[in-house]
């Protein structure tokens, strides 16, 4: 019987070098942080946050390290990486974050939005998966 190779695509039916769900998912962060639903509760002034950043946080600010290509700093304190997180949630959109917001939009039949932030993006990209109804996000 011949072996037959195909280019697999990822599980949510997208390219796996892209999907941002994919790569969520590849990355060891809590899934929860990284889609921005356990928002971390600490009101203090985060300069006042001098204790040390908690793994979860670690792993959430590894990813968007990655996701960034900025290289990640496990010293930094709680507060230090509650900034550095927010900073990046400002930020412009990845590609893949775009790609994936395409491809989604397409798939319900949305105009994908171009001009979002990371956090945005991030936010259209899990209303659209529960859309489509997919196991992600």
């Amino acid at each position: 019987m011949p072996m037959h190779t195909r280019m697999e695509g990822c599980v949510h039916g997208m390219e796996p070098a892209w999907c941002f769900l994919c790569r969520i998912e590849r990355s060891g962060a809590d899934p929860r942080t990284a889609w921005g639903l356990n928002a971390w509760d600490d009101e203090r002034d985060p300069e006042d946050r001098r204790g040390p950043m908690s793994s979860a946080q670690a792993r959430y600010l590894r990813f968007l390290c990655d996701e960034f290509e900025e290289i990640f700093d496990p010293s930094l304190t709680d507060g230090e990486s509650a900034m550095v997180v927010a900073s990046f949630l400002g930020e412009p959109m990845t590609d893949s974050q775009a790609r994936t917001l395409f491809f989604l939009s397409q798939a319900v039949g949305l105009q994908a939005d171009a001009e979002l932030t990371y956090g945005q993006a991030r936010t259209k990209i899990r209303s659209l998966v529960a859309i489509r109804g997919l196991k992600s996000a």
